[in-house]
């Protein structure tokens, strides 16, 4: 705070008046140099405090962050301060250029004026509203402060004055202005400390109501030695006065810093502290204090032994009270913190769950959506507000359905158990996203009930999988199965076959003469030949068939529950379709192939025997001339059937 009031012209003003008190206090304890002229100094010493404080409430009165109230409540305290200036002015002016000390005066009425202003000023500040027992409590602490303050000030002001034989009306009225004002002063402190001020005016208001304090003590004490004719210009209450007007500047200065601050939310602020909620049992303690004072030549009389008494046991009482509001304020102060370090948590985790990639939710045994964590826009995009209330399941892909919901079913029956799995949700843009689910069972927590989730979208991973795994078993030119899914694929197909008595058909098929189109052509054309020759395979097969390149220029083709006449049309199909020209880079090139077929009734062979029986056929058609095919012949597994072009 002093680094920054360092660097502002009243905060400057503050922190210098701090520094002036203490030496002008130091001057007036010691009274050298210039003992002579106490008066003198005294008077001019007081001049710079009220004025300061005017013009620092005034400043703060300006600050467009303040609300309207509090700017009204600082303009006013700054007029008052300003008339108790001006007091001190005139009051400089008749006792040390005039030489005279008049009373009534002018000053009088700048001084008087500095109590309604104060205390209208002190009313002006918004606080929080009260209710029920809180109005009660107000005016019972409220009343304990005034009676208290009231017994003391009418004992040894109010009496003393107004039991004055030599004194006019006007006189006594005027003297008797001054503690009266004192405790108007007195009420508008309690009322500001007992009232809650809001939180951005509450610091200063306290510091506000010390000085103030401070202020009714030195002008009681000042009010008593003057009607004992012991006071003397720069007494004791001078100091007291003197800080009390100090803290005034910086309760003003600190206003106007916290209107610096960004804007909060205006809470009530708590400032019955230990300090302040003194008040009321320093009260009761003042009051029995006088008392014994007034009683003191009475001790010995049975009155005076009860009042012995009853002073002891409201002290007891009090000091009961006193412990109990220490250990509340003890108290007070450790849940304050422990719910502010809560606040902190929850402000932490609740930016930890809005900020997180995954999606956190909480749905019910049946899958209704209580809560979604605000990432759910940027995974599926829906706000969480749209996805509340509804079922989790309505957006699950129907193939996925079933395995979800079997999985919820698990977690609710097994509390504490998670389960992990991966499903398709829809989009909000009508498409399917792949998310990697992870649910737990927390129904029996009551800050939760509920089966908590946390998902992430996987649907990139899944597509590079997907990816992967077709080139693993994909040609990478053509887009044909390679042999090792053409091998696994006639595997299943004969072992499908043996169960079921089905015939199962291959096809291995060799380009006649590819050799020469990439010696006088080049690798590029005769890689586009192998494209087109691919193609023009889809075409003869059907949804249920698979073609493969094994390499070069050879190819494959399962037929299942195919016999081998169906496996013959089908080679003569694809001779057929072959027969066209493919465009190649705008030339026309005809590919012939030669075509080996194997047929096997039941699938009592392994994959290699069958592949074998096919390459076979294939080099037998080859031997015969272009665009043949041959068939493998039965169970002479060493012939070659008929074969036909």
């Amino acid at each position: 705070m002093l680094g920054g009031w360092s660097r502002d012209w009243g905060g400057l003003l503050a922190l210098a008046l701090s520094v002036y008190v203490v030496v002008f206090a130091a001057w007036l304890f010691v009274r050298w140099p210039f003992g002579d002229r106490v008066v003198l100094i005294d008077n001019i010493g007081f001049l710079p405090m009220s004025i300061a404080g005017a013009v620092l409430a005034w400043r703060a009165a300006s600050h467009g962050n303040l609300d309207r109230r509090t700017r009204r409540a600082w303009l006013v305290l700054g007029i008052g301060f300003a008339s108790f200036w001006l007091g001190d002015v005139l009051w400089l002016y008749y006792e040390n250029i005039r030489g005279t000390a008049p009373f009534p005066s002018f000053a009088d009425a700048g001084y008087l004026s500095y109590y309604p202003l104060v205390f209208f000023g002190l009313l002006l500040f918004p606080a929080a509203p009260r209710r029920g027992e809180q109005v009660l409590k107000f005016w019972l602490d409220s009343m304990t402060v005034l009676l208290g303050g009231g017994m003391l000030i009418w004992f040894l002001l109010l009496r003393p004055l107004a039991q004055a034989e030599d004194s006019s009306p006007l006189l006594t009225t005027l003297s008797l202005a001054y503690p009266v004002g004192d405790l108007v002063l007195l009420f508008g402190i309690t009322n500001v400390v007992f009232r809650r001020p809001l939180a951005r005016s509450g610091r200063a208001l306290a510091i506000l109501a010390s000085g103030l304090l401070l202020f009714v003590a030195a002008d009681v004490a000042f009010g008593y030695l003057s009607i004992e004719e012991k006071y003397e210009t720069g007494d004791w209450p001078d100091m007291l006065w003197l800080t009390g007007q100090l803290l005034m500047v910086i309760a003003a200065q600190y206003q106007w810093w916290t209107a610096q601050k960004p804007a909060a939310e205006d809470d009530p602020e708590e400032l019955q502290g230990l300090g302040f909620s003194l008040l009321p049992p320093a009260a009761v303690i003042m009051s029995f204090g006088l008392l014994l004072i007034v009683e003191r030549s009475q001790l010995e009389t049975p009155i005076g032994g009860l009042t012995v008494a009853a002073v002891g046991l409201t002290a007891v009482v009090l000091a009961r009270q006193l412990t109990s509001l220490a250990e509340n304020t003890h108290l007070l102060r450790r849940t304050t913190g422990l719910a502010e370090e809560l606040g902190r948590n929850e402000a932490r985790f609740r930016s930890l769950v809005q900020n997180a990639s995954d999606v956190i939710i909480v749905a019910d045994a049946t899958g209704n959506i209580l809560y979604e964590s605000p990432a759910v826009e940027r995974v599926l995009g829906y706000t969480p507000a749209e996805r509340v209330g509804t079922n989790a399941l309505s957006t699950i892909h129907p193939d996925d359905a079933r395995r979800v919901t079997e999985i919820l079913a698990y977690v609710t029956q097994h509390p504490g158990e998670f389960r992990t799995l991966e499903c398709r949700v829809m989009h909000t843009d009508g498409d399917w996203r792949w998310l990697e689910l992870t649910a737990s069972n927390v129904l029996d927590d009551p800050n939760v009930r509920g089966i908590i989730g946390n998902y992430r979208d996987i649907t990139e991973r899944k597509h590079l999988e997907a990816q992967l795994a077709h080139q693993a078993t994909h040609d990478s030119l053509t887009g044909l199965a390679n042999r090792a899914l053409f091998r696994d694929r006639l595997e299943h197909a004969l072992a499908r076959a043996r169960r079921h008595g089905e015939p199962v058909s291959i096809l291995f098929m060799d380009l006649d003469d590819f050799k020469t189109v990439n010696d006088s052509l080049g690798h590029w054309a005769g890689d586009e030949l192998l494209v087109g020759v691919a193609n023009r395979l889809r075409g003869c097969m059907r949804e249920s068939d698979l073609a493969a390149r094994f390499g070069g220029d050879e190819f494959a083709v399962l037929f299942e529950d195919t016999d081998g006449t169906r496996a013959e049309a089908a080679a003569k199909r694809i001779l057929s379709t072959l027969a066209h020209p493919i465009n190649v880079q705008g030339q026309a090139m005809r590919a012939q192939a030669s075509i080996g077929l194997a047929v096997v009734d039941d699938g009592s062979c392994d994959p290699e025997e069958l592949l074998r029986r096919a390459d076979t056929a294939m080099y037998a058609a080859k031997a015969r001339g272009k665009g043949q095919y041959a068939v493998f012949g039965g169970e002479d597994r060493a012939g070659v059937g008929q074969a036909t072009g």
